[in-house]
Parts: structure tokens; sequence; C-alpha cells
């Protein structure tokens, strides 16, 4: 029974140790942020590609966007839903110092990329 336990204690620390070295999730593209959430409830990462690059120059700060998604309301349509998009530019340079700016926003989302017309 002893020999089990630590069998099961060595086996959370590896899975623990192997997702804690994967990173985060890089995500190119806002689609695939929205439809993790929609999939999942949630999905945060780090996004890269063309919105990076307009938060980087709307703001002049080579640090990384971070986005996260999540479900606030389900409709009848399972793959539709309303979703909260949080995008975080870290180390963004203004008159009081360094900081992080923050853009969040709502919207009704499909999984086929598409907004629900009639989802109520």
């Amino acid at each position: 029974m002893k020999t089990l336990s630590i069998a099961l204690v060595l086996l959370a620390c590896s899975t623990f140790a192997r997702e804690s070295l994967a990173g985060p999730t890089v995500y190119t593209r806002q689609h695939d942020v929205l439809a993790a959430a929609i999939r999942n409830g949630s999905s945060n990462g780090v996004m890269e590609g063309e919105v990076a690059e307009q938060f980087t120059r709307q703001f002049r700060s080579a640090g990384p966007l971070l986005v996260t998604a999540k479900v606030i309301k389900s409709f009848s349509r399972a793959d539709c839903k309303r979703l909260e998009m949080v995008f975080t530019k870290k180390d963004v340079d203004t008159p009081q110092g360094r900081t992080d700016a923050i853009l969040k926003t709502q919207l009704n989302y499909c999984l086929d990329g598409t907004p629900p017309i009639s989802v109520e």
C-alpha cells in the first residue's frame, strides 16, 4: 500500500512539473482564444501575430500581450456563448511610470466564427 501511495505522489508531481514546463499557450488568432473558452469555459495565454503587433505599436511597448477569455453566459445554441476577453499589454511606459495596459471587452461568439444572430 505504501508503494502505491508513493507512486501516486510521484505521478502527480511529474504531471505538475510537465505542465509547468510547457509554458503558456501561444495564440496568433483571436478566434482560437475564443473557441478554447467556449469549449473549456475559459482560456488564457500569450497573443502573438497581428493583434500583438497592433498593441505594440499603439502602446510603444515590447512587453508581451497576455490574453484571457471566459464564458459569462450560455445560450440555447451550445456552440455560442457570451465571452469576456481581456488583453493585458505588459510594460507600458506612462507619465506615471511603467504599468500594464488592460483592455476588457465582451462579445457574443460562436465556434464557427460568426456572431449569433438570435441565440436567446
